[in-house]
């Protein structure tokens, strides 16, 4: 594997977003099609804020941003180069579609990028279902009293641990609602979205949710299936 990364440099006040923009936002689409002795590119992202006005609620950064790119050569033998064009919404008070084109050689070594090894560091790690892991999902339920049903995520809190957010994505279609923190209670933190944003005819029960849970120094990944 191979690392790169594409940045976004961003001036005060501007923002940019994440996989999943929240309420509004434009999600960055990264397209490296036409690349030389490119196998696969996996897009990571590094752990994002909420920001929001008027009763909307995004997801993304306010400061500049490298999302790292993990490569997988064809061939690691032969030379190779990553071309990708990237589109990005880039927001101050109204968001600007921003489109570029990027090229890239992939050497067979290249030396240590210390802001690049930085943001593959901000990136949530992922953690498996039922993991007890100090900073993770400890448990989800719905709640069928509240309309539309809702569903409380109670997480597990390290002691001291600051910026503490829950950020949770459905199947493909789905547009959930940013979570909202409710309660602490000896180090767990209980978070309430509710099922909203489904497409006609989805079916909560079953369905799986990939849950990101950051704080100011860490982040982690868990995909639950909704009871």
């Amino acid at each position: 594997m191979q690392k790169a990364g594409v940045s976004i440099a961003l001036a005060p006040h501007w923002k940019t977003y994440w996989r999943y923009p929240g309420d509004a936002g434009i999600p960055p689409v990264i397209d490296w099609q036409g690349s030389e002795n490119v196998k696969a590119v996996a897009v990571r992202f590094p752990a994002p804020i909420r920001f929001g006005t008027d009763g909307l609620e995004s997801i993304g950064y306010t400061a500049p941003v490298i999302l790292p790119i993990e490569v997988t050569l064809a061939d690691p033998s032969k030379p190779a180069r990553l071309d990708v064009t990237v589109l990005a919404g880039i927001c101050k008070d109204i968001c600007l579609p921003a489109q570029t084109k990027l090229s890239l050689p992939l050497a067979p070594t290249a030396p240590a990028d210390p802001a690049l090894d930085a943001a593959f560091a901000r990136v949530p790690e992922p953690l498996p279902a039922g993991t007890t892991a100090p900073l993770s999902v400890a448990a989800i339920e719905r709640d069928a009293k509240t309309t539309p049903e809702s569903v409380i995520a109670t997480v597990r809190v390290p002691a001291g641990a600051q910026g503490l957010d829950l950020f949770v994505e459905g199947p493909e279609g789905w547009a959930l609602p940013l979570p909202a923190r409710e309660a602490d209670r000896g180090g767990l933190a209980s978070f309430r979205f509710a099922l909203d944003g489904l497409p006609t005819g989805a079916k909560a029960a079953g369905a799986d949710l990939r849950f990101t849970v950051v704080t100011a120094g860490r982040g982690v990944e868990q995909t639950l299936r909704l009871p």
